[in-house]
């Protein structure tokens, strides 16, 4: 499962399908799901929209804009990433730079 996370990360900004994640290590996308998930802990599908909003928290922190981190992280527009974004996080792309300053300087650390 190294070898498909690796994959997912390489491959971040592109459309994944679960049939392309299954033959990367040669099984049936079926077993693959079980597998990645006995192995993960997760579906392919969640492990796969974390990895993104985490990289869109990095393309934010250094001033892209939300629809240049939308497309350079694999979402299909920037109305679905802000979704997904606030979704996951509780806070709107827009606010995302502020937010996580915010609670740097009330944990004492910084971004």
């Amino acid at each position: 499962m190294h070898r498909v996370t690796l994959v997912m990360t390489e491959r971040i900004n592109e459309r994944l399908t679960v049939v392309d994640l299954a033959a990367e290590v040669q099984m049936s996308p079926h077993h693959f799901l079980r597998m990645f998930r006995r192995a993960v802990g997760e579906t392919p599908h969640r492990h796969l929209i974390r990895l993104r909003v985490e990289r869109a928290k990095q393309f934010l922190e250094s001033g892209r804009m939300v629809s240049e981190t939308a497309a350079g992280c694999g979402f299909s527009s920037a109305s679905h990433f802000s979704a997904v974004f606030l979704r996951e996080t509780g806070v709107r792309p827009s606010r995302w730079p502020l937010s996580s300053a915010k609670s740097s300087e009330l944990s004492g650390t910084r971004p």
